[in-house]
């Protein structure tokens, strides 16, 4: 972590931190310098987020069941007893994560380190660690509210792209969205990349056949087990999971090594072959979607071991899962993809130069008309000019169809009934443009809205009902 020596990931992290949960949630929390108790054994959740580009790594936020529910309810203003289901405490979970990320990114990339963010995965169960692999380091920050624990885990290394095609620096340059094929990304041609993917992974680099298993048992996944996830972001975003028996995985270490399994005494040979099996199916995939005319890159593999867990991709456009069997044991895998929401890794100076060489003067005859200053090519103009416009933005709570019929017999006192449920995210438009969503909240009895999301640009393209 040399070139980070100089960064301050600390005060980054807490000031997110501490900000996030206060003016998101209410709630005041601060650092804890003490040792807490054990909480290995617990309900509890970890939401991630991974860097790639320049700068590789993740960060983990942890909380447990009981504390989730006070994020969700101090969120809602509810009462704690009153939060239903955990679909919305993911979600929470996922948005925090991504603020907390999304602002050590732009520290970082203000710092000249370039890199960008993953879509959030949450992690959940009661017996489970995750480590980060290939990183030198851990710094790991413990906060406190009401005696309850929030636990943040960042791990962060510099890496320059290789340039021999293996996914894992900066991603290319972005692509223009209309240069891609956006109806790759749910094309059965990816799933079937990535399960290719996995059978030949294991055949060469482990001496393994697989064939596909039509379905899964319970107990074939009870026991301690271990996955192998590889993330990835740029003009797409997401994630590849690899799931096995704990005593298979040790099969494949040993076949891996060529030596006998019991000779596989700890976990490092495990975890490195499955950092290895993460690259080359993320990598895979990768070449997927440049192909479809998307531009990623890897991020560093992490690992996940215990006896109950599951680990999800949230907001995923395509997520697939497929199964695989060798002999009697069984091979998992889990895929999710989506078109990024998030800024690409900026360029530098130097890049962008050379992505806009230097038109040729055009000589014009002895009379002609004075240059047309709308015809200026976007590169030069001056954005300055353009933020002072006025912008309408429009908050839609929802919409319906109905008849000409029922509309002439509207009258006051009538009900309405739209196509949104009650808590969903309401649209935030501009020029009536999908930009964004939020939740509706009330202050000083004004109504406001607190942006939870900024849409993709496939979200854009269909707003405009392409």
């Amino acid at each position: 972590m040399s070139d980070l020596e100089n960064f301050d990931i600390r005060s980054h992290i807490i000031d997110a931190i501490v900000d996030v949960f206060n003016t998101m949630m209410s709630m005041e929390v601060e650092l804890f310098d003490s040792e807490p108790p054990d909480t290995t054994d617990t309900g509890r959740m970890v939401a991630t987020v991974n860097f790639v580009g320049n700068v590789v790594g993740l960060i983990n936020i942890q909380v447990d069941a009981a504390l989730s529910g006070l994020m969700m309810a101090g969120k809602l203003n509810i009462e704690p007893a009153e939060v239903e289901g955990h679909g919305e405490i993911k979600r929470l979970l996922a948005e925090i994560s991504n603020i907390v990320g999304g602002n050590l990114k732009s520290a970082l990339n203000d710092a000249g380190h370039r890199c960008a963010i993953s879509t959030p995965s949450l992690t959940h169960g009661t017996d489970f660690t995750i480590k980060s692999l290939e990183m030198e380091g851990v710094e790991r920050f413990i906060f406190t509210h009401q005696e309850n624990y929030i636990f943040v885990e960042v791990s962060l290394n510099t890496r320059q792209a290789s340039g021999e095609g293996d996914g894992r620096g900066a991603p290319d340059a972005p692509a223009e969205l209309g240069d891609a094929d956006i109806s790759k990304i749910n094309a059965p041609d990816l799933n079937t990349r990535v399960s290719e993917a996995v059978i030949d992974v294991f055949d060469t680099m482990l001496s393994l056949k697989l064939e596909p298993a039509d379905a899964v048992t319970a107990g074939s996944l009870e026991g301690i087990r271990n996955a192998g996830s590889v993330s990835f972001a740029g003009d797409a975003t997401g994630m590849v999971s690899i799931h096995t028996a704990d005593s298979f995985s040790r099969e494949m270490a040993a076949e891996k090594l060529g030596v006998k399994v019991e000779e596989i005494e700890g976990d490092e040979e495990i975890r490195d072959m499955f950092a290895e099996i993460g690259n080359n199916v993320g990598g895979n995939l990768k070449s997927a979607l440049a192909d479809a005319g998307l531009m990623c890159a890897l991020s560093a593999p992490s690992f996940t071991s215990g006896t109950d867990f599951k680990i999800e991709a949230l907001n995923m456009e395509n997520y697939e899962r497929f199964a695989f069997r060798c002999r009697e044991n069984i091979i998992f895998v889990e895929m999710g993809v989506r078109l990024s929401d998030q800024p690409q890794i900026p360029e530098k100076p130097d890049e962008i130069k050379a992505a806009k060489p230097e038109q040729p003067a055009v000589q014009t005859e002895k009379n002609a008309p004075a240059e047309n200053q709308y015809s200026k090519t976007p590169e030069d103009v001056d954005l300055d000019l353009l933020l002072d416009v006025p912008l309408k933005i429009k908050v839609e709570l929802g919409r319906v169809r109905i008849k000409i019929r029922k509309l002439q017999n509207l009258t006051p006192g009538s009900a309405i009934k739209l196509i949104k449920l009650a808590g969903e995210p309401v649209d935030i438009l501009v020029n009536d443009t999908l930009i964004a969503r939020g939740d509706v909240v009330v202050q000083n009895e004004k109504y406001g809205i607190r942006v939870t999301e900024i849409t993709s640009r496939l979200d854009r393209i269909r707003s405009f009902g392409i």
